[in-house]
């Protein structure tokens, strides 16, 4: 895998905001090692331009609140300032709704893969799914890295979920191209029908036996290159997928999971494949979702 076939920029959707730190870092970790430009993206809530004297226009220049878009401008770039300047780095910040604008933002600076973080509910003490991230996977034709783990140091393995379709099959490829470096452990779940009025054990192997030929069979046809085919590892598991990558994540070392979405249009946009939808939720780690290849071709 050449340097050429890395992406050659990527995008950052930040709120400013702590939990926004990790993807940072992140961000900056990819864009160094794909020697890779990075567009900071920021969306501004529409200002207040009305006060009790009247519009802000009225004011006095040396009397109106500093100007939002210069504000946030001015910080993403004192955050920055110590980070490597061998990365490239542009600010976008804008008003308007976060999704429409980092979507836009990301298309115009051709970013081949958005990152961004998730939101954090302190009751809880738990990561999940904020809006404005919901509305960025349902709607981009880019891949979208969810960061929720620190950014130690480049990912090491990846564990790819399939169910031997072309979303699937694209997502391992994409997966491939964005971290070649890292092993790779190929998830296929599967469940059985009526389990209870069957030979548990007998049925169970057989899924199991249909599983793994069918994991060579969708292998063989990846194109992958040799030596990333001989890093891929089979596990070919009876359950839930969200449940035993759930349990894996918690119980393993660190990982990214790799996840494609199926399907286009309304369906597509509220469910964005109800599994996919249910592994991000559930998986406690860092998450790439990898959106369907027929979705990128309509758009």
């Amino acid at each position: 895998m050449t340097q050429q076939s890395f992406p050659k920029h990527i995008a950052l959707a930040t709120d400013l905001s702590h939990r926004c730190d990790r993807a940072l870092d992140r961000a900056l970790l990819v864009a160094q090692a794909w020697q890779a430009g990075l567009t900071v993206i920021h969306a501004l809530a529409p200002p207040e331009d009305v006060t009790l004297f009247g519009s802000l226009r009225d004011v006095p220049s040396w009397h109106r609140p500093p100007d939002p878009v210069r504000k946030a401008r001015d910080r993403i770039y004192r955050d920055l300032v110590r980070e490597d300047p061998s990365v490239d780095i542009a600010v976008h910040v804008e008003t308007g709704s976060p999704a429409p604008v980092v979507l836009e933002a990301a298309r115009k600076s051709h970013a081949e893969l958005i990152v961004t973080g998730v939101a954090r509910d302190e009751l809880l003490a738990r990561m999940f799914l904020g809006d404005t991230v919901d509305r960025l996977i349902r709607k981009s034709t880019v891949p979208v890295l969810i960061v929720r783990d620190r950014a130690f140091e480049p990912y090491h393995h990846m564990l790819v979920a399939t169910d031997f379709s072309e979303s699937s099959r694209v997502a391992l490829e994409t997966a491939v191209k964005f971290f070649p470096g890292a092993g790779i452990s190929l998830f296929h779940a599967y469940d059985v029908p009526f389990a209870g009025y069957l030979g548990r054990a007998e049925v169970e192997k057989q899924f199991e036996d249909y599983g793994r030929d069918a994991a060579d069979k969708f292998l063989a046809e990846a194109g992958l290159a040799p030596d990333a085919a001989r890093k891929v590892s089979r596990m070919i598991e009876h359950g839930m997928p969200e449940g035993l990558l759930r349990d894996y994540a918690e119980n393993s070392r660190r990982h990214l999971t790799v996840v494609g979405t199926h399907g286009g249009g309304m369906v597509y946009e509220t469910l964005i494949g109800s599994t996919a939808r249910k592994i991000i939720d559930a998986v406690p780690g860092d998450v790439l979702l990898v959106p369907d290849p027929a979705k990128r071709k309509a758009d």
